[in-house]
């Protein structure tokens, strides 16, 4: 691969290739250059600034000289490469993805970064409280300036240490400062933040387009005197999406009614309940560890059953029984497509008398041994259910009761099929499936356009896996059933092909 070449001060590795032969086997001029003035600095000779800016030069040279492909890019070509460039970093977050390289390749292609404002749409700040950059409001500046006049995505974290004195308390006011004065262009936040900053970021009264929210609360150190975190805009905030991460109700000012998706981890139930008599047209809610407050509800609890019109996706997750029997006596959601319930107890009378009131497509669980006898049970009623995944474990590597295997290979007939409907049908964790039933399910006529899926880990899920049972297995996937095998997250199926080939 060519060498980059980016600048660097005198004490820093010459980044030069060791035998330059770009011109008919002999250095190039700037090379050639480049190694005089090499020697003039190790002698101390003339200015170093001034011989740093000519290094600069030669190095835009150099590049040139040594990858002539990079530089014959059409702008409009090098613009894409750039884009797709940016939009890694907007999805995974990865330093090496940085905008600010591109400006490193060369001149050209730091002249065209900086002028192309959808590379720096997207601000990541999180400061470690070890390296603190003392020229990062500079920084964010210029990097809010590039963005021009585009929506603005702003991920902004604050790395909690021990000292008295946070290092980066002298620097984020500033910092805060650049990003009030652009908040009419903020679409997507994500704040991490102790109350003595985040109750500065307020933005501007010149509107704005907030559309995601995401608020996650913060230890923060014993001696703040600041008060309690808060969020609110001068002016107010709409958004649509809604994310609160231990952090209370009270403590948002925001406008409520246009909310459709949103995620409530760690907050008392209480505040839960208030959040949807304010939400009327939330479509999408997630609870993850909701609670019973201590010290008493801050809005009443609720005397009749919130019916929430056009919730159609509910995800419950770490609830403990007696918060999420509350939370199950206390909704109406008629709009109910799909049901997720991980990591929580199954209190099946009142899940049914929910799920009876709706008319669910979409139903995810996991659980243990003493949940599972009564799935199938519950399973019965819910008639017009497509989707259905299981994650149950098991400390025994032996099958449970075959009843919910057997329910579902009987042929539909009667008044009341099992699961008549069902297109999609999902066992992962260590559910203990025989291979043998998985044929079994395809022999019934009303399963053959099933489609299913088996995640599991070797050291728990089914075992022993005859030469025989592959074959079928293989014969089947060849027949055009459609079966996806997963064992450590690898394609079972593909493996038992190659293992074949190879005999």
């Amino acid at each position: 691969m060519p060498e980059r070449y980016n600048h660097c001060d005198s004490n820093a590795k010459v980044l030069r290739p060791e035998r330059c032969v770009a011109l008919n086997g002999h250095p190039c001029v700037a090379c050639i250059e480049d190694i005089e003035l090499e020697k003039e600095m190790n002698q101390g000779e003339g200015s170093i600034d001034s011989k740093i800016q000519k290094r600069r030069a030669l190095r835009t040279t150099m590049n040139e000289n040594h990858d002539r492909l990079i530089h014959r890019f059409p702008p409009e070509i090098a613009f894409e490469i750039f884009i797709q460039y940016g939009a890694s970093f907007d999805k995974r977050g990865d330093s090496r993805s940085h905008p600010l390289y591109l400006g490193a390749v060369c001149q050209k292609w730091r002249q065209l970064a900086w002028a192309t404002p959808e590379l720096w749409t997207s601000l990541h700040i999180a400061s470690s409280p070890l390296q603190v950059n003392e020229s990062l409001p500079q920084l964010v500046a210029q990097w809010l300036e590039r963005s021009a006049a585009l929506p603005l995505t702003i991920d902004f974290e604050f790395i909690v240490c021990h000292l008295v004195q946070h290092p980066a308390d002298k620097i984020y006011p500033e910092v805060i400062n650049h990003l009030n004065h652009h908040s009419e262009r903020w679409r997507e936040v994500h704040l991490k933040l102790p109350a003595r900053h985040l109750n500065r970021l307020c933005g501007s009264f010149q509107g704005n387009i907030l559309r995601t929210l995401v608020l996650s609360g913060i230890y923060d150190e014993p001696s703040n005197t600041s008060g309690l975190a808060f969020f609110g805009m001068k002016s107010k905030p709409s958004p649509t999406h809604l994310t609160l991460d231990s952090f209370r109700l009270i403590s948002v000012d925001i406008a409520w009614n246009f909310i459709t998706v949103a995620s409530l981890k760690t907050i008392p139930v209480d505040e839960c309940f208030e959040f949807l008599r304010r939400c009327p047209v939330l479509e999408s809610l997630t609870l993850t560890s909701v609670y019973f407050y201590r010290a008493g509800v801050t809005f009443p609890m609720p005397q009749t059953r919130i019916s929430c019109l056009h919730l159609h996706s509910l995800e419950l997750s770490m609830i403990d029984e007696s918060v999420l029997s509350n939370i199950l006596d206390s909704i109406c959601l008629p709009a109910l497509r799909r049901w997720v319930h991980f990591h929580c107890p199954v209190p099946w009378d009142k899940m049914l008398s929910l799920a009876k009131h709706s008319s669910l497509k979409e139903f995810r669980m996991s659980g243990g041994p003493d949940a599972y006898p009564d799935v199938p049970n519950f399973l019965h009623q819910l008639s017009s259910l497509e989707v259905l995944q299981l994650r149950f474990w098991f400390s025994s590597r032996k099958p449970p009761a075959s009843e919910l295997l057997d329910r579902l290979c009987t042929p539909a007939s009667g008044s009341s099929p099992f699961l008549p409907h069902l297109q999609y049908l999902e066992f992962a964790l260590s559910f203990p499936l025989s291979w043998e039933s998985i044929p079994q399910l395809f022999a019934s006529p009303n399963r053959q356009s099933l489609k299913i899926k088996v995640d599991y880990e070797s050291h728990r899920g089914p075992q022993n896996l005859t030469d025989e049972a592959a074959e079928r297995l293989l014969e089947m996937v060849g027949k055009g059933y459609d079966l996806t095998i997963l064992r450590n997250g690898q394609d079972l199926i593909q493996e038992l092909r190659e293992k074949l080939r190879r005999t």
